[in-house]
């Protein structure tokens, strides 16, 4: 399998901290991209532009990260990431729409270097302050075992700490702040942090 990635996305990250998981990440060839940059063969295997992609040993091209978990459990590997049910998958949707904020807003300012003082900028924000303290309200119950909730959680306090440092994330969500620190010697989570 060929994995298209990106060092910092937050999804790309939620792919390769469920391939650690997994056991699969040997298995994967990863490519980093810039997905700005339109390299011809990422185009190719996907249109779009996006990362993740992820192309399978059989040649199916397969986007967006849920796509990709979605697969990952299918074809059998464990643990099940997206395993759970409704309370977890809800948990996980509120982190993933954290960082999905966070992410408009690093594209926003692509084309508006004042895009987070506008209207849709402050809302994006807003969002993450409130998804923040709403994953606050639902995590405990659902971090364990280790599987979309804890990753998506992980995965957005940090992406937000890496995009916004000014802020105090950590203070809106205090166990999930904890959490994430219970976890910094786990290889999904210390081999995938955002840098760059």
């Amino acid at each position: 399998m060929k994995l298209y990635a990106n060092p910092t996305s937050p999804f790309v990250r939620i792919v390769r901290m469920a391939l650690i998981e997994k056991g699969l990440n040997e298995t994967v060839d990863t490519t980093f991209v810039d997905a700005w940059a339109d390299d011809a063969a990422f185009l190719d295997a996907n249109p779009a532009g996006r990362v993740p992609t992820l192309v399978t040993d059989d040649g199916a091209r397969l986007t967006e990260a849920l796509l990709i978990l979605s697969h990952l459990d299918a074809a059998g590997s464990k643990p099940a990431v997206l395993a759970g049910g409704p309370a977890a998958l809800s948990a996980a949707g509120v982190a993933i729409g954290v960082f999905d904020a966070a992410v408009a807003v690093i594209i926003g300012r692509k084309s508006a270097p004042d895009f987070e003082t506008g209207l849709v900028g402050k809302k994006r924000f807003r969002t993450m302050r409130e998804g923040l303290r709403r994953l606050e309200a639902v995590f405990g119950p659902v971090q364990e075992p280790f599987g979309l909730p804890a990753i998506a959680a992980v995965t957005a306090l940090d992406y937000l700490v890496f995009r916004f440092p000014d802020h105090d994330w950590r203070s809106l969500c205090p166990t999930v702040a904890a959490f994430r620190d219970a976890q910094a010697d786990r290889p999904s989570v210390r081999d995938t942090v955002p840098r760059g």
